[in-house]
């Protein structure tokens, strides 16, 4: 299976306000580049598959992961909101990646929303190639990548 991404940024190719699109590996290869050249954005990416599952009256994506990259260092942030994997009842709640690297420097500040001032939580910053990995895996699977740990965010979509 293979999942169609949508990334929902600011930039000269997204200015209609539609998403840029990415049906491969390659593709989101392209879309990290392109938001790196953009410098820094006035809110974090959001990235959602339209094929998955919506919920409401609004047909909201049922999962969904906002980024914050920073372009100087290429160290970012993931956050997801979906489906428990551990849950029976299959709520949906939101976690922040978790640094498994070293990050040589201090990490940039992060943020899950810019609008409401939400930081990521401390030890959420991760490589460009971690994100990688981590997208490279939802575009397969269309679940919560395992590729990386996940902290807790308290239900924060």
């Amino acid at each position: 299976m293979s999942i169609t991404l949508e990334f929902w940024y600011y930039s000269d190719a997204a200015r209609s306000g539609g998403p840029v699109v990415a049906t491969s590996e390659s593709e989101i290869d392209g879309v990290l580049a392109d938001l790196l050249q953009q410098r820094v954005q006035p809110h974090p990416t959001q990235i959602v598959a339209p094929e998955l599952p919506t919920f409401g009256r609004l047909k909201l994506p049922d999962r969904m992961f906002k980024m914050d990259l920073d372009p100087e260092s290429t160290i970012g942030a993931l956050h997801f909101y979906g489906p428990d994997p551990d849950s029976e009842t299959g709520e949906s709640w939101s976690w922040a990646s978790v640094s498994n690297e070293e990050i040589t420097s201090w990490p940039p500040v992060l943020y899950i929303d810019k609008q409401n001032p939400t930081l990521f939580p401390p030890k959420s910053a991760i490589t460009l190639e971690t994100i990688k990995k981590a997208l490279y895996e939802f575009h397969q699977t269309g679940t919560r990548p395992t590729c990386i740990q996940w902290q807790d965010t308290g239900g924060i979509i």
